[in-house]
């Protein structure tokens, strides 16, 4: 009899010490990590300054250049610079930086001031297996020296007047599929007859 009621204990605590082990792991699980996205804005002017420092356009930008032809006669459009940064789903990005977009640099010129940021990203599978994307906000912002006149100094040299001009786009709720370039608005660029295009594209990592 005693050796009965020893058996039955020990399978109820092995049975208690299984259940407590189960329920431990149970609560130890961590929530699975969120995908991450490598973002890419690229800038892509049309019809800008030849002095400009500018590259021919990629492969991948192809089908952006035929979208813009649609609605801009420029006979060219060239990549004027690429941005790279990471987010996460339901992440932020903010960039800031100075820019030679328009052939300028801080040592020999008045530099340009970019300023961009997205934030509120999310992310859910579609019927072909790849994500459709959602940005709850895109800002982009620029300060950009406007030579306005000229005049002279005390020694008699010229000296150029520059003020900044302010361009901008900002949008919400943008909606995109990943690993494709998306047109997301455009800029006329001062003291040009060109247009900035805002290129976007975010690749899983």
């Amino acid at each position: 009899m005693n050796r009965i009621k020893l058996i039955s204990s020990l399978l109820l605590f092995f049975l208690l010490l299984s259940a407590a082990g189960s329920s431990f792991a149970q609560n130890d699980q961590r929530p699975p990590i969120e995908p991450s996205y490598d973002v890419v804005l690229q800038i892509v002017v049309g019809g800008g300054d030849d002095k400009a420092t500018t590259a021919a356009l990629p492969q991948n930008l192809a089908g952006i250049a035929r979208q813009l032809r649609v609605n801009y006669p420029y006979a060219d459009y060239k990549l004027a610079n690429t941005y790279v940064g990471r987010i996460g789903v339901n992440g932020n990005l903010e960039y800031k930086s100075i820019s030679n977009v328009f052939g300028q640099t801080q040592q020999g010129d008045t530099p340009s001031f970019w300023e961009w940021s997205l934030g509120g990203l999310r992310a859910s599978q579609n019927a072909g297996g790849r994500n459709d994307l959602g940005l709850q906000t895109f800002r982009f912002g620029a300060k950009i020296p406007v030579r306005t006149g000229s005049t002279k100094d005390s020694s008699g040299n010229t000296q150029q007047i520059v003020n900044y001009e302010n361009i901008g786009l900002n949008s919400a709720r943008l909606s995109m599929l990943e690993n494709t370039p998306t047109l997301i608005g455009s800029l006329a660029l001062p003291n040009t007859l060109g247009t900035a295009f805002l290129v976007l594209t975010l690749r899983p990592v």
